[in-house]
């Protein structure tokens, strides 16, 4: 009789054989390692429950296809959903924290693959971050005002004044400082096939927060 994780590993396989991916595809799609996704499609390694589950959300697919001896990948569905968001200005989830203040934009889709926001950006010194933010997906920036200067963990410092643009691996450790005489603004989108990457996000934010909650505006039941 085939093993629980050779069955497992060969559905993975093809899952991911579906979905025409790549192993560092899938990795940067639910954010499981390469080293992790071949031992399991080669049924040398069982994965935990809480891997199954990232697996199933992050491709979209029902923990059961993990199971079945022919998984089945559904075809996406191209039907037009109709969702749309307007935010009016100065309005959206505001969040401060002690080196940029977030402005999360069109707040009333919860599950969305983008997520705009509007970055000002106090921070003039890579000495006030106690480490570099990071997390899945990839963004683009766009200086609405005054000058920036961008600083990764892989490349040199570069200056952006208002009017560049930028987009970039969002894990990949990033900081942004002022270097203008007032504070900038960023519009900032960041994407990640992640359905719940919004409420990430906001609750990085959060956990970044000084002294409490901070200001926070109200916003509507999210659409789904």
């Amino acid at each position: 009789m085939t093993s629980p994780k050779a069955r497992l590993g060969r559905a993975l396989k093809s899952i991911r054989s579906q979905l025409k991916l790549t192993l560092a595809d899938m990795s940067a799609r639910t954010g499981v390692s390469v080293s992790t996704l071949s031992k399991i499609e080669n049924g040398q390694l069982s994965p935990t429950y809480v891997k199954l589950v990232q697996l199933s959300e992050r491709l979209e697919l029902d923990i059961n296809a993990f199971f079945s001896e022919a998984p089945v990948v559904p075809p996406v569905n191209r039907s037009v959903s109709a969702r749309r968001s307007i935010t009016p200005r100065k309005q959206g989830l505001l969040v401060k924290t002690r080196n940029y203040d977030y402005r999360y934009l069109c707040t009333d889709l919860a599950h969305k693959a983008m997520v705009p926001i509007l970055i000002t950006i106090r921070a003039r010194s890579i000495a006030e971050f106690s480490s570099l933010s990071k997390h899945s997906g990839e963004e683009f920036l766009h200086v609405l005002r005054g000058e920036i200067e961008v600083h990764t963990e892989v490349y040199e410092p570069v200056l952006l004044q208002a009017g560049d643009s930028m987009y970039m691996d969002s894990t990949m450790g990033h900081a942004f400082l002022a270097t203008s005489a007032q504070s900038a603004l960023i519009l900032n989108v960041c994407y990640s096939s992640h359905s719940a990457h919004f409420r990430t996000l906001v609750e990085m934010a959060m956990a970044m927060q000084e002294g409490g909650a901070g200001a926070l505006e109200p916003i509507a039941e999210p659409h789904r």
